[in-house]
């Protein structure tokens, strides 16, 4: 299948076109499409992160998970490109993004995907309107108007919120804001979609079904995944590698298993208060893959 998850040659061939135009992410035969080294900020007197080297592999989702405060957010920010670190640098495909010219990491973008915590939908476009916008606004020129509606259509469909599309974002619950925040992140076809909290305030199942539309645009797309998030379930539900932060720092690092044999007793405190909660209901992959 292809990975726009809809059928026309000459409308996948034009969007091909305007993601050509954007920086290559080949990271020179490398399997980390993302690296990060000795990543340190500094906001005023307070260290937020401290000398931070991660490595994030292609076609992987990657959780950078602890409790709040610790500095994950931060560093999700410095990972695609909204905010530069204080010191140290970022790399995507092998190029240090915080020092590219305004013109290619703009470029650069088209490549990426970005989901914020509450969404932010535009409360005065329908959803489907906000699903199209990356595309009026990145390929107006390129593609007709109705190519673009039906590239939105299809994303909406592929998060399961095609019959939604004509609704306003006030509309909306909770768990369908973030669906809508998804499908306007993959609105380019990226090859990487940062997701910050993307299970914050959900119940379990709903929050379970997030952590299968990831799991899913993953198996399905090879889309490479980080993840922000401070809730235990979703993270061990969807990570294939995770990096647990406690003040600026990374504690842990590796597959679930490894972190939870890391020795951290602040990781073991984390771990069992967050797992006296709900347990969320198991990932079926293959009952929720896209044909």
């Amino acid at each position: 299948m292809s990975r726009a998850g809809w059928g026309d040659a000459a409308q996948l061939a034009a969007l091909q076109e305007l993601q050509a135009e954007g920086l290559t992410l080949d990271a020179r035969g490398s399997d980390d499409l993302i690296r990060a080294v000795a990543v340190t900020t500094v906001f005023g007197e307070r260290t937020v992160l401290d000398g931070i080297d991660l490595a994030i592999r292609r076609g992987e989702v990657f959780v950078l998970m602890g409790p709040s405060g610790c500095g994950k957010t931060t560093m999700l920010r410095h990972l695609c490109g909204l905010r530069a670190p204080t010191f140290g640098t970022v790399s995507i495909g092998g190029r240090d993004i915080h020092a590219l010219p305004a013109a290619e990491l703009h470029a650069l973008r088209l490549r990426t995907g970005m989901a914020f915590q509450g969404g932010a939908l535009l409360g005065s476009l329908t959803v489907e309107e906000n699903v199209a916008l990356p595309l009026r606004e990145n390929a107006g020129r390129q593609l007709p108007r109705e190519v673009i509606r039906q590239v939105a259509r299809a994303k909406l469909d592929m998060v399961g919120l095609l019959p939604a599309a004509e609704r306003m974002p006030a509309d909306l619950s909770g768990g369908m804001c973030k669906r809508a925040a998804i499908a306007r992140a993959i609105a380019l076809d990226p090859e990487i979609v940062f997701l910050d909290e993307p299970t914050a305030g959900l119940d379990p199942i709903t929050a379970a079904g997030i952590d299968n539309l990831i799991v899913k645009l993953n198996a399905v797309f090879g889309i490479t995944m980080v993840v922000v998030t401070h809730d235990l379930p979703s993270a061990y539900a969807i990570a294939d590698r995770m990096a647990v932060f406690f003040d600026g720092q990374v504690a842990a690092f590796g597959t679930k298993d490894q972190v939870l044999e890391a020795g951290d007793p602040r990781i073991r405190d984390f771990v069992d208060r967050r797992m006296r909660d709900a347990e969320r209901p198991e990932i079926d992959v293959a009952r929720h893959m896209i044909l």
